[in-house]
């Protein structure tokens, strides 16, 4: 079974985006996709919060980001994602500041743009979860694609490409 972290700010109450985590819940559990989300969890003690976060992404096969809004908490958990080599999709509303050049040029990430949840929900629907690899699409900055047999498929331009 894939099991997703869902990365997206938590403690600062005007950044969360409550709808987004249930929206990607929703449709990841419908796919039968376990999903970690700390956003819903009972508050515990700042040490509790670094090691479950840390063990939950080191046992993830790939990290889902909320990134409309800058928090260090989501930085430290793609980072941590980046150094185990786990795809990692980002999500940003068109609306949102300019995101974060660090961010946008990481390693192992596909940045998808959305205006509407259901735009995000058909993205998570329409791609091969369980087949996620980090690698570089040839065609776009994305670097994940779907594996499958000797082709891949850029998660972020769906563009097909033989490996």
């Amino acid at each position: 079974m894939v099991q997703v972290y869902l990365s997206g700010p938590i403690v600062n109450s005007e950044l969360r985006m409550d709808d987004f985590y249930h929206s990607v819940i929703d449709a990841l559990e419908k796919q039968g996709i376990a999903v970690f989300a700390p956003q819903f969890l009972p508050p515990v003690d700042s040490v509790h919060v670094y090691k479950r976060d840390v063990d939950q992404v080191s046992k993830s096969d790939l990290l889902i980001a909320e990134v409309s809004h800058a928090s260090l908490g989501v930085g430290m958990e793609i980072m941590l994602a980046i150094r185990l080599k786990k795809p990692i999709l980002l999500f940003r509303h068109k609306n949102a500041k300019p995101l974060s050049l660090m961010v946008k040029g990481a390693d192992g990430t596909a940045l998808f743009e959305y205006s509407d949840l259901s735009e995000v929900v058909n993205v998570l629907r329409t791609r091969a979860l369980n087949d996620l690899i980090v690698a570089q699409c040839p065609s776009c900055d994305s670097q994940v694609v779907e594996k499958t047999g000797t082709m891949m498929i850029c998660a972020q331009c769906e563009k097909k490409h033989t490996m």
